[in-house]
C-alpha cells in the first residue's frame, strides 16, 4: 500500500501545518504511528514492504487518499530517482517559504535538536541544506529533471498565514478531496521553535529519537512526547523560550550566500 501523493517539503516551511490539519480530517491516510518515515532518505535500506506498512490502516471505506508529509526529501539528492523507481511519476506538493526565513528557521531547528552549537556561518558549512533547501527553483529544476512528468504543485506560506481557509481550498483542490474548514486548534501557530535546555541534552534526546524510530517503536516516541519528555530535551514553546531572529550580520550573511534564490 503505497501514498498516492507526497509533500516532499522542504522543512520549516508549514509541513508540519499541512500534516495536522489532514490528520485532523480523518478521511486521509497518512504514516501510521509517525509524521514523516525518513524512507526516500534516512531508512531506504528497509526495503519498500517496510515503507508500505506504514499505510496498512488504509481503509477504503474511510480514507479518501494516501500521503506522506516529507520534508526531509526536497533537497535529498537520491530522493527523486527511488520515488521514481517505486512510486512513479506520483504527483509532489512544494512548500514554499521566504528563503530567508526559512534557512534561519532551519538553523535554528539545527540547534534546537543538537546537531550543532555552532555560528551560523560555520554550521551552513556543516549542513549545506541550511542554504540548498531554499534554493526553490535550482531543487524543483532538479526534481523536474528525474520526475518531467509529475505534476508539482507549490503552496505558499504566506497565503497560509494572510488566508488560512484559502490555503486550505487550495489543498485540498491539489489532493482532490472536499474542503474542510481548519480546525479552531490549527488557527493558531503550530511547530514553533525554541531553545532548548542545552546542546547536550537536545543531542541525547536526539538520539534516542532516532533509535527508538529506527526499531519502529513509534509508540515509545509519542508517549515520551506526552508525558512531557519533549520540553525536557528540546525545550518549551512559552514566548519566553522561543528562538531569536538573525542579527544584521547574519540576515546579511544568508542574503549572501542565497544569491538572490526563490
Amino acid at each position: 500500500m503505497q501514498p498516492r501523493m507526497l509533500i516532499i517539503g522542504p522543512m520549516k516551511a508549514g509541513t508540519t501545518w499541512m500534516h495536522d490539519y489532514l490528520a485532523a480530517r480523518g478521511d486521509v491516510c497518512l504514516p501510521l504511528g509517525v509524521k514523516e518515515t525518513f524512507y526516500f532518505d534516512r531508512y531506504h535500506d528497509k526495503g519498500l514492504d517496510w515503507y508500505e506498512d506504514h499505510f496498512r490502516q488504509f481503509d477504503p471505506d474511510r480514507h479518501r487518499i494516501r500521503v506522506e508529509v516529507a520534508p526531509s526529501l526536497f533537497h535529498s539528492a537520491e530522493a527523486p530517482g527511488r520515488i521514481k523507481r517505486e512510486l512513479g511519476q506520483i504527483p509532489l506538493i512544494v512548500a514554499r517559504r521566504d528563503p530567508i526565513a526559512r534557512s534561519w528557521s532551519h538553523y535554528m531547528h539545527l540547534r534546537r535538536y543538537g546537531y550543532t552549537q555552532k555560528p551560523l556561518a560555520e554550521a551552513i558549512g556543516d549542513f549545506p541544506a541550511i542554504i540548498a533547501a531554499s534554493q526553490y527553483d535550482q531543487q524543483i529544476a532538479r526534481w523536474r529533471d528525474v520526475l518531467p512528468d509529475a505534476l508539482i504543485h507549490e503552496l505558499n506560506l504566506d497565503l497560509l498565514k494572510s488566508d488560512s481557509d484559502g490555503y486550505v481550498r487550495e489543498l485540498c483542490d491539489v489532493l482532490s478531496i472536499p474542503y474542510l474548514p481548519v480546525p479552531e486548534a490549527l488557527l493558531r501557530e503550530s511547530n514553533m521553535g525554541a531553545v532548548p535546555p542545552s546542546y547536550f541534552a537536545a543531542k541525547l534526546g536526539r538520539r534516542l529519537s532516532y533509535g527508538l524510530r529506527g526499531l519502529g517503536l513509534y509508540g515509545l516516541i509519542n508517549a515520551a512526547k506526552a508525558a512531557g519528555l519533549r520540553r525536557v530535551f528540546f525545550g518549551g514553546s512559552s514566548r519566553s523560550q522561543r528562538t531569536p531572529g538573525p542579527t544584521e550580520a547574519e540576515r546579511a550573511l544568508l542574503i549572501e550566500q542565497l544569491g538572490g534564490s526563490t
